[in-house]
């Protein structure tokens, strides 16, 4: 009698170590904080595109004119704003000033200026962010936005048909992985971010999961 009760409760043992070991398998694994930092981004990037469409179809439709040249823009208005509110694609926002390691996105205005190129997949860029500062004009504050200039090492990006002193358009979406020290062309030592492409395919599982859970 003991003997079969102490099998029973050795099988009952198994039986949960098998059905704990299958919850954990099912669970899906848990969103890398970078990951779910990017993903709120893109989310933050697509509701405020959405509301300054609207308000831009708002001012259309309150102008009350009849023109081609108004009913078109309208109509490109209303079919970004069904893209954005589908939310197939996730809507990157720029990299924010300042630049902060692990921070993912795309260059300011998508373009950067070529300071030093210094291999076939590596080069140092000049990108300009805009920022927004307080001033005080006769004792009133003001709000202007002014441009900053930052200095990257990007890598991984080729740099075949690039050359030194010219502006270049990057669509990719880029990661700062690090910082790094290097020498200038005149031998001075600076520090700086690096940037890598960041793998949106990767990238893609998480977005998608993510959009679920907002329906």
């Amino acid at each position: 009698m003991r003997r079969k009760l102490r099998v029973t409760l050795l099988a009952i043992l198994v039986l949960g170590l098998i059905a704990e070991a299958q919850a954990q398998t099912a669970r899906p694994p848990a969103t890398p904080p970078k990951i779910e930092a990017f993903l709120k981004q893109c989310e933050t990037s697509r509701r405020g595109a959405i509301l300054q469409l609207e308000y831009k179809l708002r001012g259309l439709k309150s102008d009350g004119s009849k023109s081609l040249e108004t009913m078109a823009r309208a109509a490109r208005i209303e079919k970004d704003l069904r893209a954005l509110r589908s939310n197939k694609e996730p809507v990157v926002p720029a990299i924010s000033f300042p630049p902060e390691i692990g921070a993912i996105g795309r260059l300011p205005r998508l373009t950067c200026h070529v300071e030093q190129v210094i291999s076939d997949q590596e080069m140092l860029i000049r990108c300009v962010f805009p920022v927004t500062v307080a001033t005080v004009r006769h004792f009133q504050a003001h709000r202007e936005t002014v441009e900053q200039a930052v200095l990257f090492l990007i890598r991984g990006v080729s740099t075949k048909d690039v050359h030194e002193g010219a502006d270049v358009e990057m669509l990719q979406v880029l990661e700062i992985s690090g910082r790094e020290g290097y020498k200038t062309v005149d031998g001075e030592s600076r520090t700086v971010g690096v940037l890598r492409e960041f793998d949106m395919t990767a990238f893609e599982p998480y977005f998608r999961d993510f959009v679920a859970s907002q329906k």
